[in-house]
């Protein structure tokens, strides 16, 4: 077994570290850790694949000072299960020119990919990466809990949910009573129900079996993957009755369904990687910085969950993503005649407080639409995100008057108000 696999279940530390992490005397006596997820060795379908984006993704994590205590990787982690995935898995985390020595790495199961893949997957995992099913462990003296996923609804496999329920449910008991205060650290690779980006029940991302048991835990902090839903999203963090995080994905990006005009996997999504790194401060806040990992870019502003973590300073509750986005005021759409039954519709992005999501181009006559389309931004490629974007509109009325209108929608589905181009006839 490589030496950076870490198996001991629980450990307890209790040594002047942990004294000085309770004090808040000593920064590195504090935990600091990476999480990532939906590694998907070795897919290669999209992009450069596992063996190219996952070291990549880890050497700009791991590079960043302070150094991280540890990295959770938090499911999918390959893409079928297969034993050749698992070595491949294997040897990236175990090079130290990827994971340093003395960052300990844990690995949880994602049911899809992880359990449902080779019919030897389980036992591929157990002998070759060599980790228990779930962790339960202490970082300097905060407690962590990592748990493998079995499925959710009809698709599950009832024996192995049961077990990580119980899991779960008695590991956060014993953290409520042992770290009383303490933010408790969870990690499952399906997002809970309804919570952060990626989790609504329309898309069919989120599980409802562990709900339950986390509504008792405004203390709970928990971290999932399995959308590939863009971490520089603002809807990625999610307080209810607990904190609820997106952590995004290594390998590529998807989206929700829905937005019109638009697939699951949207321009560019080949060329989307992230991750978190989170730190404790010395009070118990708990401050999340998001990084675009394929651009070694990090994504402002960071996040910061306050203590106390009893659920009354969740400032996350209830946004609503106002104000609205908006145009500076020079900007108008330009229209350019491309064929004589056709038109592109050319416009500079908007500016929101978080994101602008994506922008609806109508054209317009003097009564009515005639035409419209869903030009999404690709926020999530961060300082390389279009500066400009183009719709394309054919067979228009001929000979009408018309008009092109712009309005930018942010994700909580605030609208901006119209731009409008000049009046333009179709056709020629």
């Amino acid at each position: 077994m490589n030496r950076f696999i870490k198996t001991t279940l629980f450990i307890f530390i209790c040594g002047t570290a942990l004294v000085s992490a309770q004090n808040g005397k000593d920064r590195e006596a504090l935990p600091r850790f990476a999480v990532i997820s939906d590694t998907h060795f070795e897919y290669t379908g999209w992009g450069e694949g596992a063996k190219v984006k996952v070291p990549r993704a880890l050497k700009h994590l791991l590079s960043k000072t302070p150094r991280v205590d540890a990295v959770f990787v938090v499911g999918d982690l390959t893409n079928g299960g297969k034993a050749e995935e698992y070595e491949q898995l294997v040897s990236t985390f175990g090079d130290r020119s990827n994971v340093p020595e003395g960052i300990d790495v844990y690995f949880t199961l994602g049911y899809n990919h992880d359990v449902h893949g080779d019919e030897n997957c389980l036992k591929n995992y157990q002998t070759i990466v060599g980790q228990p099913l779930y962790h339960y462990v202490d970082i300097k003296g905060y407690p962590f809990i990592a748990i493998s996923e079995w499925g959710s609804g009809d698709n599950s496999i009832p024996a192995r949910n049961g077990e990580a329920r119980q899991f779960l449910s008695e590991k956060l008991a014993d953290a409520s009573q042992r770290y009383p205060g303490k933010p408790v650290f969870v990690f499952m690779h399906m997002p809970p129900l309804n919570t952060c980006y990626g989790s609504s029940q329309s898309n069919g991302w989120g599980t409802d079996v562990f709900l339950d048991i986390l509504n008792r835990y405004p203390q709970a902090i928990v971290f999932s993957g399995h959308s590939h839903s863009p971490l520089s999203d603002p809807r990625s963090i999610h307080q209810g009755k607990f904190t609820a995080i997106n952590d995004g994905s290594t390998v590529y990006c998807e989206i929700e369904s829905g937005v019109p005009d638009i697939t699951t996997l949207p321009e560019n999504f080949k060329y989307v990687t992230e991750g978190v790194i989170v730190n404790v401060r010395a009070n118990d806040d708990v401050e999340i910085e998001r990084w675009d990992t394929y651009r070694n870019e990090e994504i402002r502003p960071r996040w910061l969950i306050e203590a106390p973590h009893d659920g009354s300073r969740f400032t996350y509750k209830n946004r609503n993503g106002l104000p609205a986005p908006a145009f500076a005021r020079s900007i108008r759409p330009t229209v350019e005649h491309v064929a004589v039954d056709s038109i592109s519709v050319t416009f500079r992005q908007a500016t929101d407080n978080e994101v602008v999501h994506h922008y609806i181009v109508e054209i317009r006559d003097d009564r009515q639409t005639v035409a419209s389309y869903c030009v999404f931004s690709q926020y999530y490629l961060n300082s390389r995100a279009p500066k400009q974007l183009t719709a394309g509109f054919f067979g228009l009325p001929a000979g009408k008057k018309l008009t092109a209108q712009v309005v930018a929608v942010d994700s909580y589905n605030n609208r901006s108000t119209p731009v409008v181009s000049k009046v333009f006839k179709a056709g020629k």
